[in-house]
């Protein structure tokens, strides 16, 4: 192997703030450096907690009962009559196809007659186990179309305000901090879907696949998702963020990358009234800080930052743009083995000894756990293909899966809580695969406080085991499977058409 093969390769990301490893280099005298921080920022303490076993105990219950869903259809003017799959198991048999292997309709009604639900139900009713008799799906799937979209989003919110309130201390400097990117969900096409979200196209022509876009805001603490909006490939991430943005619930630090680092986003935060932090491309840095930025080393200034024509042609509120007041930080990074790299952040915290450039160049290192989060919304919640055919359903059923994601990380907190250790030690796909088992047998068991308790220190003995060397670089690449047939072009029925020409 020759020596420039040898050398380790790190991952690329668009905005990553490490840099590609290289030589040691000296910087210069002129530019004082910024370290890169090996550890976890000190703004992240040790998760605490103010509430008993017990107490956590129902508080988790209170998500898998969906009592806040109640609160969600109150301004909703819609009557449900009374049947076997009430609001609250609907939902729950949503969150239950995301948390299952078997995302079909037919495993959720396979639950509903083992007595997965019987605990929802009031109790001066039989159980829904005895009362259901047909092992078909329609009834399922006819409910699943009777829940509104508009509860969902609520629903979810609160069942983050939940799991929020059973941490404490957890803020940064007043401030809940959440991480904000966005990514897009794969749709078979159908009729309704082909009319909601139109397929992407390019030279070969339309793409056969729908591309759904997302953004969400996971709590950095807590990892769960805070909300989420839902659009089409042609509303681009930074709309959508700007109406996740206005829906937020008490003071939040926003922290994205270089795609949301533009004077939309950044005014949509102050006429919320909250805060961000956001990186900035190099060409939009040197726009707001003119020839301040050719110079080297860190910097850190107070900039008026105004509209640009784009900007206001794309607004459609009555008020008109105004320029803002934010703060731009070029920082310079060292770590040692990897050349410099120079980092642009753009923030309203404008207090500098409030709130230093090096700690807020810590806390923007966090950001990267958002990733992470979308990989396993991904590929363990198995929540990059949905099977649907209209678009109230495809948007149900990613909310559903957020809040399956939710249950998830609540159980995770829980154990980190009662054995104190690191949230992040624990395992995300070993966890599911408990809670699944514990849910199964939760509405059958005599005793809940002491198989909850079994629960945690199943969890907890699941730990990933510290690493005594450092995790190689991998290359961001894939080795395909050598298929039997060609791939489709184009759409079926012209395939079977020139087939039948041959």
């Amino acid at each position: 192997m020759s020596k420039r093969n040898s050398k380790p390769k790190s991952k690329s990301h668009k905005s990553s703030p490490h840099p590609r490893p290289k030589t040691r280099r000296r910087s210069p005298s002129n530019s004082p450096p910024v370290s890169q921080p090996k550890t976890l920022p000190r703004f992240l303490p040790q998760l605490r907690t103010r509430f008993s076993l017990a107490q956590l105990l129902g508080a988790f219950q209170l998500l898998l009962r969906q009592t806040h869903l109640q609160l969600a259809l109150q301004p909703i003017e819609q009557t449900f009559y009374d049947r076997l799959f009430s609001p609250a198991v609907s939902l729950w048999y949503l969150l239950f196809q995301r948390l299952h292997p078997d995302h079909s309709l037919q495993a959720a009604v396979c639950d509903a007659h083992a007595g997965g639900a019987d605990a929802l139900g009031r109790p001066e009713r039989r159980p829904l186990s005895q009362r259901i008799r047909s092992r078909a799906t329609t009834a399922f799937s006819n409910a699943r179309q009777r829940l509104p979209l508009a509860a969902l989003p609520c629903a979810l919110s609160g069942q983050a305000q939940v799991i929020w309130e059973s941490v404490q201390d957890a803020c940064w400097r007043g401030w809940r901090v959440l991480l904000l990117d966005g990514s897009q969900v794969r749709l078979r096409p159908s009729a309704d879907l082909l009319a909601h979200f139109r397929p992407s196209s390019n030279q070969r022509g339309k793409a056969y696949w729908i591309l759904m876009r997302v953004v969400a805001g996971f709590c950095v603490q807590t990892a769960t998702v805070v909300g989420s909006t839902i659009g089409s490939p042609q509303l681009s991430e930074q709309a959508l963020a700007g109406q996740l943005i206005a829906k937020t619930i008490g003071s939040a630090l926003y922290i994205g990358d270089s795609n949301f680092g533009i004077f939309s986003v950044a005014a949509a935060i102050l006429q919320a009234n909250q805060q961000c932090l956001f990186r900035l491309t190099k060409d939009r840095a040197a726009k707001l800080l003119g020839a301040r930025a050719r110079r080297a080393g860190c910097l850190d200034e107070l900039v008026r930052w105004s509209p640009s024509a784009r900007d206001r042609r794309r607004h459609k509120a009555k008020d008109p743009l105004l320029p803002i007041q934010v703060r731009v930080l070029m920082l310079r990074m060292l770590r040692p083995g990897f050349r410099p790299q120079q980092l642009y952040l753009v923030t309203t915290l404008m207090d500098r000894n409030t709130y230093p450039a090096a700690e807020l160049m810590e806390l923007y290192g966090t950001r990267w756990q958002v990733e992470l989060d979308l990989r396993y919304l991904k590929a363990q919640m198995d929540l990059n293909f949905l099977e649907c055919k209209t678009a109230d359903m495809a948007q149900k059923e990613w909310l559903a899966g957020l809040m399956a994601y939710n249950l998830v990380r609540s159980l995770m907190l829980n154990t980190a809580l009662q054995k104190n250790i690191p949230c992040s030690k624990l395992s995300f796909s070993a966890t599911r695969r408990l809670l699944l088992g514990w849910l199964t047998d939760w509405s059958k068991s005599a005793d809940t406080a002491e198989s909850w308790t079994e629960l945690l220190q199943a969890v907890s003995e699941l730990a990933q085991p510290g690493r005594t060397n450092p995790r190689p670089n991998e290359p961001r690449l894939k080795r395909h499977v050598r298929e039997s047939f060609p791939p489709l072009r184009g759409s079926r029925a012209a395939a079977r058409k020139k087939l039948q020409n041959c």
